[in-house]
């Protein structure tokens, strides 16, 4: 069943672009690429059923992406309204082995520091990396699960994260078997849900995933490759089917859906780097960057915690 218009389809064009301006990192995603919509976004005529409850439901889903978006753009109009660079406090977990160097980035996430204190505690800490040197299978058994996003260093990384509580949404990371579930094999995904994106209903999350595969010369870095699919969905473990608003099947074409230049549509394949990984289950946390692709999210940095 195709709920889009052609007027919400752009509306989506527009929240895709805020929701992968990361992935953004991965899909940079972009999961964590960008791209030019294929059709997908079908005009009004192939994409309306003529049935009462339907064009209730487009104009509902379409209204209320509206305000969503809206309210992105309120923030992004307003330079007073600072961005919360700090987006999710972490879990406090006995289970993982502390270190000074780990206990002073919780507490600096914990305290909602400034990003001039979180960038030096990553600083100590990456150089302890417990991955390092590691197998893929191990980063493989590493990233598998879900991540919650705490802190990243851009303030151009998602419109969405710079509203303030409660309006912002939490976003998440997928890997492995977590990914495999909600997006097909061999992908990696992005969720934001709850906040704003609670309007579209209150298990709403807006998905993002591409295809990832391991970096033959050195694991810690995944290579992010179409096709790239934008979709409304639920949270993790429902059985309703996403709705794909967009797929692109080149980064080039992906870049250009989010109105990238043409040197930026023409660059490399994203790669997402890991920095710091710990593999001790729920309350690891893990730093990672985007190294190399869209010059727009290059140098995008990232701290998520395991759930």
């Amino acid at each position: 069943m195709r709920l889009l218009t052609t007027s919400s389809a752009a509306g989506m064009a527009l929240a895709a672009s805020s929701v992968s301006t990361t992935w953004h990192s991965v899909v940079s995603l972009q999961v964590y690429s960008s791209h030019r919509v294929q059709p997908l976004i079908h005009s009004s005529s192939s994409s309306i059923n003529n049935n009462d409850g339907e064009v209730t439901r487009r104009h509902y889903f379409g209204s209320t992406l509206s305000s969503i978006i809206t309210s992105a753009a309120i923030v992004l109009a307003n330079p007073e309204i600072s961005p919360a660079k700090v987006v999710s406090k972490p879990l406090l977990m006995d289970a993982i082995p502390a270190s000074p160097e780990r206990d002073t980035l919780i507490q600096a996430l914990s305290n909602n520091s400034a990003d001039e204190v979180v960038l030096t505690a990553i600083k100590n800490l990456v150089p302890l990396n417990p991955m390092k040197s590691k197998s893929a299978s191990k980063y493989a058994s590493g990233l598998d699960g879900e991540w919650k996003l705490l802190w990243y260093n851009k303030s151009d990384f998602s419109p969405l994260l710079k509203l303030p509580f409660p309006l912002r949404p939490d976003s998440f990371q997928y890997f492995g078997d977590a990914a495999e579930k909600e997006v097909g094999s061999g992908r990696v995904a992005q969720g934001l849900t709850g906040g704003v994106v609670s309007a579209l209903g209150p298990k709403k999350e807006l998905w993002l995933s591409s295809g990832a595969v391991a970096k033959e010369s050195d694991p810690s870095i995944l290579e992010i490759f179409p096709p790239f699919r934008f979709q409304l969905g639920e949270i993790p473990g429902s059985l309703s089917q996403k709705q794909t608003i967009v797929e692109s099947q080149s980064d080039a074409d992906f870049r250009a859906v989010n109105a990238r230049t043409t040197e930026a549509q023409m660059a490399p394949k994203n790669e997402y780097e890991q920095l710091y990984l710990e593999d001790g289950g729920s309350g690891s946390l893990r730093i990672s960057v985007v190294s190399a692709g869209d010059p727009v999210i290059v140098g995008d940095m990232f701290v998520h915690q395991k759930l």
